[in-house]
């Protein structure tokens, strides 16, 4: 009895044994890609005046400048109002822009200004090609100081001015080169066939905008190649060179031009008119006719 009793037990165990069902294999985790955080290139280092926001590439969101931000490929600096803000490169490049003004940072050293104005630069030493492209001409610089300024009314045409080195101006539609020396500039219109002039100031008006030009001057920190600018007279590349000829100054072209003329019409009065140079020849000869005549009376 017992022995057929022990029996059933092990049967029915071993029966539900076999029910239990077996527990599948764990599964092996699958490794998720490194998401590699792209490095910035670029950093707010100043914020003169506000307000000034970076529109992000990854979400197209808008933020407040802050001092020290991080700034990538293809993330925009825009100012507004009265806002005023510089930026600083890994590599030595720097920007300031002015009031109502957006750039966008571009791949290679490239930057697009789509509106307002900015003054660009590469630190002294370095050679950094940079490039920068407005909707009708781009300027190149390499170590220089630049100022491109976008009015609202692009009729008005687009203002590429060098303030100190050599800035290479080109057209969007003409091959040939635009060469532009320290206080020399050129003014883009809209869809031009034609090269623009360029235009050379002269020394008291480079002296006047040296001192007052406010992405220049109204910043807390010197702008790093303020010394090279200060130096530099207009159609001077570099202080390596000799400054050019002496330009004779505006007022002092006109007050020659005016001393010209007060001359001359001295001259004109001084000099004897013809007739007057025709009477006195007739005068003598009269005279002279009255001298023989009397000369045969006395026969």
């Amino acid at each position: 009895m017992k022995i057929s009793v022990l029996i059933s037990v092990v049967a029915i165990a071993l029966v539900s044994c076999k029910s239990q069902p077996t527990s599948a294999p764990s599964a092996i985790a699958t490794p998720q890609p490194k998401v590699i955080q792209e490095k910035a290139i670029a950093k707010v280092s100043l914020v003169e005046e506000k307000p000034v926001s970076v529109i992000s590439k990854k979400d197209n969101k808008e933020t407040d400048a802050n001092l020290g931000m991080g700034l990538h490929v293809a993330d925009k600096v825009r100012t507004q109002g009265k806002g005023r803000t510089q930026i600083e490169f890994d590599n030595g490049v720097g920007l300031r822009i002015g009031g109502n003004s957006t750039v966008q940072i571009k791949p290679n050293n490239r930057l697009n200004l789509t509106e307002g104005e900015m003054l660009t630069w590469v630190k002294p030493g370095l050679k950094v090609p940079t490039e920068i492209s407005t909707a009708y001409a781009t300027a190149t610089i390499r170590g220089t100081t630049a100022y491109v300024e976008i009015p609202k009314d692009l009729n008005k045409g687009i203002r590429f001015f060098s303030w100190e080195g050599t800035v290479v101006v080109k057209l969007a539609n003409q091959s040939k080169e635009i060469i532009l020396l320290t206080g020399e500039e050129v003014i883009v219109t809209p869809n031009s066939t034609t090269l623009p002039v360029v235009r050379r100031m002269d020394l008291n008006e480079w002296k006047e905008i040296s001192k007052t030009s406010p992405l220049l001057r109204s910043f807390a920190s010197p702008l790093p190649t303020q010394k090279i600018i200060d130096n530099l007279v207009p159609g001077q590349a570099s202080l390596d060179q000799s400054p050019p000829a002496k330009q004779p100054k505006v007022e002092d072209i006109q007050e020659s031009q005016g001393n010209q003329e007060t001359q001359r019409i001295q001259d004109n009065l001084d000099s004897p008119k013809d007739a007057d140079v025709k009477r006195d020849d007739n005068d003598r000869d009269d005279d002279n006719r009255d001298d023989d005549d009397r000369d045969d009376d006395d026969k």
